[in-house]
């Protein structure tokens, strides 16, 4: 009878010892509620990726950081100089850093992945660069083709984080999916698409950017995206706590949140804008006058008003208003004219037929197919926007689509109108969409013109300064506003809800919500 009794006082003595409180600390976990936007990713492979996810700011580093001071700060790169032409950086690289796969980050691994990065989408990034010379173990001088003053943008956007070499090398096709390998705070754990997305906290970080106060290991342990495209679902689920961070929180959700103490509205400078996208390789919409027509029979007042509840601001351009390449003449601004709709409509031979929709010489009506997500705000655009386009004589008919499967849509050529949104705050966003080398997608305008192509080409690679940039892009600009190849309507605040037990800091310098700045958060 001893021996049962001794293994009873084992089992009970262990179990104490687990339960103790000093020796038992709660795992600290953040689920987040992601960008409904980013629903349709299928890779976390920053070289290849097409569609962003806010994780990667997590799993990988970058070699440089951009405030929401508008200030670069020193990350992977420690510190730079650049030559007076503006044709060498000379980089110093931070020492002591390791990727997740336990491989060395050094000045081998910066030559292989700026040249690694020419061949994915996002190579036109390093299209100013001609080679990198390695001038010892963490340094390197990068030798440009051409001044470009939009590299320090370029190398602080997540679509330029920074790659395991050993990993990428290693399981080719499978990374990004099935083998995600950073240097960031964060690990990948797993992902189940469609579901969720966890990270894991890399214990051995302790080289957080210039930006953060704690350096690493980050506070929270882990940090769960969970995958949820319902707007009422992401509300219910933050408010009974199931949620800690909800991203591009629905304007019908605001006051709700703001009145309930639990829960609160955090609010940055926005980023994105919502437009309608025209197919101008798809008759009727291949003449411009048609296209006229259309955008200017939407009202970005009414919509901002109806639909977004006033929270933001009508758009009447291409780009975000913060950018000073937006700032164009008024009268190429794209702006509600009812009347100007009718006359370019008119002049393009579409006669108001006796049930009020157009018809041309031949008696064919004006009947367009608007392709919207199944989201409530593009939903609802879709809708206001069909009924101010039967003003002015178009019937339009609404297919919805499911975000994960939109995108391979656009790639078939086949629709018509289509409502988008993008988030970006730099004018090459023109170039991302409307790059004929891109059709279908991300150039879902179908759009290609050689006037289009060199002004593209001038602002992207012959703007030896700053201002000279801009300057290019706001003729590159001009000129889109007047093919009316999309209808801007609405500019959005960037809006995050928040649940009672995040705390994190308000004076954080990082400008992404969910970026490098949670080193810096906690839970209660």
């Amino acid at each position: 009878m001893t021996k049962p009794i001794n293994y009873l006082c084992i089992i009970f003595l262990a179990a104490l010892f687990i339960l103790t409180p000093m020796q038992a600390k709660a795992e600290k976990v953040i689920y987040a509620a992601g960008d409904p936007n980013e629903l349709g990713v299928t890779t976390f492979n920053p070289i290849k990726v097409e569609l962003n996810h806010e994780a990667m700011s997590l799993i990988y580093d970058r070699l440089i950081e951009w405030g929401i001071d508008g200030k670069f700060y020193p990350s992977l790169a420690e510190s730079w100089i650049i030559s007076e032409d503006g044709l060498t950086w000379d980089m110093k690289l931070k020492q002591g850093v390791k990727f997740h796969d336990g491989s060395p980050f050094n000045s081998e691994v910066v030559k292989w992945f700026l040249k690694e990065m020419e061949t994915g989408p996002s190579g036109y990034m390093v299209a100013s660069i001609d080679n990198v010379e390695i001038t010892g173990p963490h340094s390197v001088i990068i030798h440009m083709k051409y001044p470009d003053p939009n590299m320090f943008f370029n190398m602080s956007q997540t679509f330029m984080a920074v790659p395991s070499m050993v990993a990428y090398k290693k399981y080719g096709e499978d990374f990004g999916t099935k083998h995600v390998v950073g240097s960031g705070p964060y690990k990948f754990k797993s992902w189940s698409p469609g579901n969720e997305l966890v990270l894991v906290k890399n214990t051995d970080y302790t080289w957080g950017p210039a930006l953060v106060k704690n350096k690493g290991p980050a506070i929270i342990d882990k940090v769960i995206y969970k995958d949820m495209k319902e707007e009422s679902t992401r509300f219910l689920e933050l408010k009974t706590g199931k949620l800690d961070v909800v991203f591009s929180v629905p304007t019908m959700f605001i006051d709700k949140i703001e009145k309930d103490k639990n829960l609160s509205i955090i609010r940055q400078p926005g980023d994105s804008l919502y437009h309608m996208v025209m197919n101008t390789q798809s008759a009727p919409l291949d003449n411009k006058l048609v296209r006229k027509g259309i955008a200017l029979a939407v009202n970005q007042e009414s919509i901002t008003k109806s639909v977004f509840a006033n929270a933001g601001k009508p758009a009447y351009t291409y780009l975000i208003d913060s950018l000073p390449a937006s700032q164009v003449d008024q009268k190429y601004q794209i702006r509600f004219d009812l009347e100007g709709s009718k006359a370019a409509f008119e002049e393009a031979g579409w006669k108001m037929g006796p049930d009020g929709i157009r018809v041309d010489k031949d008696g064919k009506k004006l009947e367009l197919k608007l392709l919207a997500k199944n989201e409530s705000s593009y939903r609802r655009s879709a809708e206001v926007i069909q009924a101010q386009l039967a003003k002015a004589g178009v019937d339009v008919k609404i297919t919805l689509m499911d975000p994960s499967s939109i995108r391979a849509y656009y790639k078939k050529g086949e629709h018509q109108l289509a409502i988008r949104s993008y988030e970006w705050e730099n004018a090459d966003i023109l170039e991302w969409f409307l790059n004929s080398k891109r059709m279908g997608y991300p150039n879902a305008a179908m759009y290609h013109d050689n006037e289009s192509d060199y002004l593209m080409q001038k602002a992207m690679t012959r703007s030896r300064t700053p201002e000279e940039r801009v300057e290019n892009f706001k003729e590159y600009h001009t000129f889109l506003l007047q093919q009316y190849v999309w209808a801007p309507f609405y500019l959005p605040d960037t809006i995050f809800a928040v649940g009672s037990r995040l705390v994190h800091p308000k004076d954080s310098l990082d400008r992404r919500f969910m970026g490098m700045g949670v080193l810096d958060w906690d839970l209660k």
